[in-house]
């Protein structure tokens, strides 16, 4: 039995209690009946338990469309091992996956003749909007869509009150502080890039086209004519706890920026959204649904609809389109893709930060599961104390590891510190996990270091048994370090603001640290990972800052005149 599109709600609601009442639930032993299931092949059910017995995943729902056949099943534990598993009323984060739906609703806001593809987003914003780069203004619509803006990875602006829910007060006003004070792009900036502020400010500007709150806007043109009842921008009760390196995530949360990764969804109204982008002739929002999936830009190795990710498949000498979307956020993973050529689709979503895309695209493809990796079902312990020194890269090249608060994090030469989590015994990675550290013991003690980034390793032995630190003696200022926000380089803004604590510092994504002055217009904090000169005009005015960052020197500039 397969869901209907726009069907009677009481037809659909039918439909899902026979379905639930009828889906196999899955642990560590699958029942005999579950195993001889031919939507779920045996080897793909073994790897999903090997990665629940592995602690990849935590608790893994698995919705299957092949025809007019369809299942849900549900492995692993919400929490502990003792703990029941996911149920059709669970929510997960889908991250990146909300994207298809904000693309869905500007699709349809173009069929409705409220807006173009081609529209530029200058058209939206108040008039004269003072871009510092007039040709952020031309972007269109169609490239926010397809990751085609070249808009930044992360807005540069981006001053988390808590590292852990980097995007949650992200609000309007900082958007349009960054759409006016970001610099002209680079020639070469139109090509495909990923960032979380194409979609998020696609979700801004159609908001202001309806004159609606996106999050608003989003359920009534889109959820509600899908009837899809359980996705939601909110924290409702059935959230899930999310994981990530075997501890406990915070919930992310998007603010502003809410069209690129905010919703929560469940297994049911997943698969019935699946359901009608494979057959939608019966769906209100059947021209928007088909417009959404049309492959219209180059991506990094698929082609790019309104955001969805379009891979071509060999069928004899025929080709068909594998239509999918994945995402991770701090906790959560997930996966959609359908082929109409087969009307097949799967809906994968986890509670752990483990990454199951290589699983969905492999189920569709007709191919053999992939390796799950392996992965703490617990958070690793480790002594802080065992790790922090100077440890030497390159000759005349040194890194810096530092404890703090019970916590680590790495400064290499240049490079503002980054946080450091556990990942496995001796094994750390960055909060973006783009770089990995793997520590290296002789007999109990740590003696170097091997830095895995960009599928490259690089070692490095220790040279000291604690990091370096100068003291220095703090001195009275009168009204603190000069405030404001500061360029140190294309993707890193910094900001000095004055609290009732004191001066601190933020950096892009970064944490808010306290500096004293020692010096005039010299500045420093605790552990000595940050040395900032402030460097004045005639004028008294601040024109830029130095800054010694474990041993090399960089500079700021001002973004805006320094508030005094």
């Amino acid at each position: 039995m397969g869901f209907l599109c726009a069907q009677p709600s009481w037809t659909r609601a039918l439909c899902v209690a026979l379905l639930a009442a009828t889906a196999p639930f899955a642990g560590a032993h699958a029942p005999a009946e579950f195993a001889a299931s031919p939507l779920l092949p045996v080897p793909f059910r073994d790897a999903i338990e090997r990665g629940i017995v592995d602690g990849a995943y935590r608790s893994l729902a698995v919705g299957l469309i092949d025809g007019a056949r369809q299942a849900t099943y549900y492995f692993g534990h919400r929490d502990d091992p003792a703990s029941k598993p996911a149920d059709d009323d669970s929510l997960f984060e889908i991250g990146a996956v909300g994207e298809i739906f904000t693309s869905v609703l500007l699709a349809q806001a173009a069929i409705e003749g409220k807006l173009r593809l081609s529209d530029p987003v200058e058209r939206f914003l108040p008039p004269q909007f003072p871009f510092a780069d007039p040709g952020t203004g031309k972007i269109t619509l169609a490239q926010l869509a397809t990751q085609h803006s070249g808009l930044p990875a992360q807005p540069q602006n981006l001053f988390p009150d808590d590292p852990d829910d980097p995007y949650a007060d992200y609000a309007s006003e900082d958007l349009l502080a960054l759409l006016a004070l970001r610099r002209a792009r680079d020639e070469t900036d139109d090509g495909y890039a990923y960032s979380a502020l194409n979609a998020g400010f696609l979700g801004f500007v159609l908001g202001r086209v309806y004159r609606m709150p996106f999050a608003e806007l989003l359920l009534a043109k889109v959820a509600a004519p899908l009837e899809l009842t359980h996705v939601s921008f909110a924290d409702p009760p059935g959230l899930l706890q999310g994981y990530a390196f075997g501890t406990k995530a915070k919930h992310w949360h998007y603010g502003v920026l809410a069209g690129a990764a905010g919703l929560r969804a469940n297994l049911p109204d997943l698969l019935a959204f699946l359901q009608c982008n494979l057959r939608p002739t019966d769906s209100p929002l059947r021209a928007a649904l088909l417009l959404a999936r049309q492959p219209r830009a180059a991506g990094a190795a698929d082609r790019i609809g309104l955001g969805w990710n379009v891979r071509e498949r060999l069928d004899g000498a025929d080709t068909w389109p594998l239509v999918w979307r994945a995402s991770r956020t701090g906790g959560f993973a997930s996966f959609v893709g359908f082929r109409i050529d087969q009307q097949k689709a799967i809906v994968l979503l986890g509670n752990a930060a483990e990454d199951v895309a290589a699983l969905g695209i492999a189920w569709l493809g007709g191919a053999a599961p992939p390796p799950i990796p392996h992965a703490p079902a617990s958070a690793p312990s480790y002594r802080p104390e065992d790790y922090p020194g100077l440890y030497q890269v390159a000759p005349g090249s040194t890194a810096v590891v530092r404890a703090r608060a019970g916590a680590l994090s790495l400064q290499m030469p240049g490079e503002l510190p980054r946080r450091l989590r556990a990942a496995d015994r001796d094994v750390f990675v960055t909060d973006d996990g783009a770089l990995g550290v793997t520590f290296v013991r002789n007999l109990d003690e740590i003696d170097g270091l091997v830095l895995h980034a960009a599928g490259g390793n690089v070692s490095a032995s220790r040279l000291s048994l604690r990091a370096p630190k100068i003291t220095r003696a703090v001195i009275e200022t009168t009204g603190g370090a000069p405030a404001g926000d500061y360029r140190l380089d294309g993707s890193t803004w910094i900001r000095v603001a004055e609290s009732k604590r004191g001066t601190n510092l933020q950096w892009t994504l970064g944490e808010r640290r306290s500096i004293f002055a020692y010096a005039p217009d010299r500045y420093a904090d605790a552990d000595g990972a940050l040395d900032l000169q402030f460097h004045r005009d005639a004028h008294g005015r601040v024109k830029s800052i130095s800054l010694d960052l474990a041993g090399v020197q960089r500079e700021a500039t001002p973004l805006l005149r320094a508030i005094p």
